[in-house]
């Protein structure tokens, strides 16, 4: 996730700027205008919750390939059999079984993720939300996933 801080902040100044327009809209009682910006912000959010997913994703793709490796290379046939089944450079898994190989399914993460996944494919397919996004929690929720993948 080496560029999820710098997306963060970018959502931020950019947020920013959203936020500062609509109250000028609003002050002016430009109701149209302040609608108008308010929409831009939740399509922003959207757009960059996208972005920042991206970035889980890859992190969850390398802690996967990671973990296969690491179980291929055990000396212990016992324990190597099932890795030797996964091609650790296109594991050709959905994304629940690549989660399944580097993160407990009885954690909390694993339900904020699945919480959010649900998330990302509604706005990846088109059906954009009606409600906001509070981008720095989920930022915050990404970095915790990230720090509980298991790669070995």
């Amino acid at each position: 996730m080496s560029d999820l801080n710098a997306i963060a902040a970018l959502f931020q100044h950019i947020e920013n700027s959203l936020e500062d327009l609509r109250e000028r809209h609003d002050a002016a009682n430009e109701a149209n205008e302040r609608d108008r910006i308010e929409r831009w912000q939740k399509l922003n959010e959207q757009a960059y919750f996208v972005l920042a997913w991206g970035q889980l994703e890859a992190d969850i793709d390398d802690a996967c390939r990671h973990a296969i490796r690491h179980g291929k290379a055990h000396d212990d046939w016992r324990c190597r059999r099932a890795w030797s089944a996964y091609d650790e450079e296109n594991p050709r898994l959905s994304f629940r079984n690549r989660l399944m190989l580097v993160l407990d399914r009885n954690s909390e993460e694993w339900k904020r993720i699945l919480e959010l996944y649900k998330v990302r494919n509604q706005i990846a397919h088109g059906d954009l939300r009606h409600a906001g996004i509070n981008l720095p929690t989920v930022i915050e929720d990404f970095h915790r996933i990230q720090s509980s993948l298991v790669r070995d």
